[in-house]
């Protein structure tokens, strides 16, 4: 029912976590475009908000205590850095027991939606094969992974009555931000680009502001639930390639027929330890692919725009 004429709008308020990053930055900034309020929490406190480590659930009760939002958004974690030792439990720490955390709040502080940023490195890498969709079997590999599916689990067990999206992005690209897209691109530890021919691997990828109004649109009410996001259509590796050496000004590549690919994929899992992993892992990204069936993410309403290309497409004229 709608409220008298003039009545002012209630201000919906959003707090994300994880706001100092990358991708927080521009998603607090396009929560407020669209007219939320937004607590933009970093990991130590900053100019445009307050700090917040989620691993120390105390301070997570206090804020969400204090801030009740409309909507929490969690893109905090630790991701894929060089960590000795305890790796695991480091990992595990803050992208699954501190999403805990935030959840176990959010319950308390009554908030009616959740939005947790996962990843599509759930999946696994080896032996994938066609378009995966949500519900396929999760292969986690290394401990940044396997704590993504953890949170997830989380996700999937906290009460009904905060309604928890999980959004599961491939490599997110942005100008100036296509370091691990040339994973896809390059030979390992070379300016070499690399062209799978014939029937060449296809790569799912997604743009920042494609995941981040995928992000917008889950606050406002898409139905609970996990969702690949991308943008759209994958990419075919010589694609990427092309992209990346053309922004890279590189043009040396060799040309590897993809009757061939079994081969390398092969010798790469002959390599021991971690160092073997850390190989299969690159041979899997440029050599195999990982593609994601988005369906799912269309039936709510989500219509990707934008695609790897534009980056070679001048600036429009201001």
């Amino acid at each position: 029912m709608s409220g008298p004429v003039g009545a002012a709008v209630p201000v919906r308020k959003a707090l994300v976590t994880g706001a100092g990053g990358f991708v927080g930055r521009r998603l607090a900034a396009a929560f407020r475009e669209a007219g939320w309020s937004v607590v933009a929490a970093g990991r130590t406190p900053w100019a445009d908000g307050p700090g917040l480590d989620v691993a120390d659930a105390g301070a997570v009760r206090r804020l969400l205590a204090a801030e009740r939002p409309d909507a929490v958004v969690n893109l905090a974690g630790i991701a894929h850095r060089r960590l000795e030792g305890s790796a695991a439990d480091v990992y595990d720490a803050v992208n699954h027991r501190g999403v805990r955390h935030l959840l176990d709040a959010s319950l308390a502080a009554e908030v009616p939606r959740f939005v947790h940023f996962s990843s599509a490195s759930v999946y696994g890498e080896e032996g994938r094969r066609g378009a995966l969709r949500e519900d396929a079997a999760l292969r986690p590999v290394g401990p940044y992974a396997a704590s993504k599916a953890r949170a997830e689990e989380a996700c999937a067990a906290a009460d009904p009555t905060l309604a928890c999206v999980v959004m599961r992005p491939p490599v997110i690209w942005a100008p100036g931000r296509v370091r691990d897209v040339g994973k896809r691109a390059y030979l390992p530890g070379t300016r070499l680009l690399l062209e799978v021919t014939g029937r060449p691997p296809r790569h799912s990828l997604v743009g920042l502001e494609n995941v981040v109004r995928f992000a917008l649109l889950a606050a406002e009410g898409v139905a609970p639930g996990v969702y690949n996001v991308t943008d759209g259509e994958p990419y075919a590796q010589p694609e990427i390639a092309a992209v990346i050496g053309a922004l890279d000004g590189v043009s040396r590549r060799v040309r590897v027929p993809a009757a061939l690919v079994p081969l390398p994929l092969a010798a790469a899992r002959l390599v021991p330890g971690g160092t073997g992993r850390v190989v299969r892992s690159h041979a899997w990204k440029l050599l195999r692919g990982l593609e994601l069936d988005v369906s799912r993410a269309a039936a709510a309403g989500f219509v990707p725009r934008g695609r790897l290309d534009d980056l070679l497409r001048p600036p429009p004229a201001s």
